[in-house]
């Protein structure tokens, strides 16, 4: 009789390939016949839901594919499984999701080539691996089954999942087979139960199976009420990385009091900026789920992600992208280092950048050091804050020349190349990017302009070798004597170091500096018959600008 229905099913999968995809969908998991979703038993206490068409997945490497009903199919057939098992959390789902994609791409795979009877079962295609079959290409020559129980979805689910009461007990070991495995990086626990010849393949996978658990499933409240998977407990997270990729911002603004950069007026800064290009990828700082993802307000784009770290729960979030940039929703599962958003400059900003802040306690939990927390989680080695640039309110002596910073880092390369403008969306030469970046290293709590194309002015700020920079004050706010104090450090460390830096001319304060008359050190500035000198502005009271020498 099986043989016949065998014979059946592949005759209609020759004369109606998208009528046979719906029909083992059903074979495959029976349960979403009766009802179009099930409440399944076990500890994590889920429901799988309607299995759309179609679902788009991306995979921690960028690339992105769709998943078919079939295949969905085959994953809820494996969250179903697994569910039913004592001992199998959500991670244990993941871990079992994350397998069956790397090994099969969730596709039954017959092997004819060693056992051409697998073709009398359904399938979805012919594999060639060795002697494999399956969801989790089992070998039958490894102890993992009969060619017959392979070819059955929910076996290999079993099987995979192990423990006292698989089919295996204990050998070969599934999951549960497998001491500490809750402890494990998911993509090692997969390894320990697939013990494949790749062992790094599994990880890439793990966000498309947090997308699949996500998009398959609801959790199931006291009173039976379906509510978001988003509530359920989080799982733990591993790791936790830097939010913005290696090489491509700077620390602009810590965590603490300031003086806003658009009002002028005191503050306190809740999280830490990190300048970059616009469009610079945003990455997630550790597993966990989506809470907010919208575009309203002083944070523009904002994503708010929830973790669970160390047992504590703590929020992470991200703002300031475009609307465009925004790259998950409300919900979703997303891991540590999966590209979530792009840098943008929407909101309150002065510029492209990410604002980063660490939330003590959830979403709307207690704001706490970012970058504290970031060193303390061995994601990053931020600088700690320069001290206060001496005695507020004490004269300031432009002739000393001993302004604090430490020496900057020598430049290489070509000094004229063009590179993105990480304070606009225009360009500037290498030779200027690297004076910014080293000045932001030296005096992070200033914050600058460089690109502008000013037109029917004569300015390098067009040519991208100026920026203007401020030390707290807003332009045409004159700045406080701490403030103008810490400007005042600044221009003689870039006078000082003007040979290294690339330094062609400073102007700040009211005075002017040049390294073609560095012998004459600061001369009062007169304005250059572009300014007026008696201004705020003009007389460049209240912000500096430096401008770069031309060729090497």
């Amino acid at each position: 009789m099986l043989k016949k229905l065998a014979i059946a099913t592949l005759a209609v999968l020759f004369l109606a390939p998208s009528l046979i995809l719906v029909g083992i969908g059903v074979v495959m998991n029976p349960a979403l016949t009766a009802t179009g979703a099930c409440v399944v038993p076990g500890g994590t206490n889920l429901t799988v839901g309607d299995v759309p068409d179609e679902l788009e997945v991306t995979t921690a490497n960028g690339e992105t594919f769709t998943l078919n009903r079939t295949q969905l199919t085959h994953a809820a057939t494996i969250i179903e499984t697994g569910s039913g098992i004592d001992g199998v959390s959500r991670d244990g789902l993941v871990i079992a999701l994350m397998a069956a994609l790397t090994e099969s791409t969730l596709r039954m795979l017959s092997n004819t080539s060693a056992y051409p009877e697998s073709a009398n079962y359904p399938n979805d295609g012919d594999g060639g691996d060795h002697d494999s079959l399956g969801l989790f290409q089992m070998r039958p020559q490894s102890g993992w089954g009969t060619v017959a129980e392979l070819m059955d979805p929910v076996y290999q689910a079993e099987a995979f999942f192990g423990g006292p009461t698989g089919p295996n007990h204990p050998s070969p070991r599934g999951l549960l087979d497998i001491p500490g495995w809750e402890d494990m990086d998911k993509g090692e626990a997969a390894q320990a139960v697939e013990v494949s010849a790749y062992p790094d393949r599994y990880r890439n996978y793990e966000p498309v199976a947090e997308a699949i658990l996500s998009t398959l499933t609801t959790t199931t409240a006291a009173g039976g009420d379906a509510v978001p998977v988003v509530q359920a407990a989080r799982p733990e997270s591993s790791r936790v990385v830097f939010p913005v990729p290696e090489g491509t911002w700077v620390l602009t603004s810590e965590y603490g009091p300031r003086v806003h950069p658009i009002t002028g007026e005191d503050s306190f800064h809740t999280g830490t900026d990190f300048a970059a290009p616009d469009g610079t990828p945003l990455l997630a700082a550790a597993d966990g789920a989506v809470t907010v993802a919208e575009f309203s307000g002083g944070y523009g784009g904002l994503i708010v992600i929830e973790h669970t770290i160390g047992g504590q729960t703590v929020a992470t979030a991200y703002a300031h992208m475009w609307e465009h940039g925004i790259h998950v929703a409300p919900g979703d599962q997303v891991v540590a280092g999966q590209h979530i958003g792009d840098i943008g400059s929407s909101g309150n900003s002065t510029g492209p950048h990410l604002h980063f802040e660490v939330r003590i306690g959830g979403t709307n939990g207690e704001h706490t050091d970012p970058a504290a927390w970031l060193n303390s989680h061995d994601a990053a080695d931020l600088p700690e804050p320069e001290t206060g640039p001496g005695t507020p309110g004490e004269d300031c002596d432009p002739e000393n020349g001993s302004a604090p910073g430490g020496s900057p880092e020598p430049f290489e390369g070509d000094p004229n190349r063009m590179v993105d403008d990480p304070t606009s969306d225009g360009q500037i030469t290498a030779r200027m990017l690297h004076l910014y970046q080293q000045t932001i290293v030296a005096f992070p709590d200033t914050s600058w302009a460089c690109y502008s194309p000013r037109p029917g002015s004569v300015s390098e700020h067009p040519l991208g070798r100026a920026c203007d920079g401020t030390f707290g004050n807003a332009i045409g706010q004159r700045p406080t004597p701490a403030q103008r104090e810490l400007g005042w450090d600044v221009t003689n460390w870039m006078k000082t170091h003007a040979e290294a830096l690339g330094v062609e001319y400073l102007i700040w304060d009211g005075k002017i500096w040049s390294l073609a008359r560095d012998a004459e050190g600061w001369r009062a500035y007169d304005g250059g018959g572009m300014h007026d000198p008696d201004s705020i502005t003009g007389s460049h009271a209240d912000h500096v600008h430096v401008s770069v020498r031309a060729g090497s």
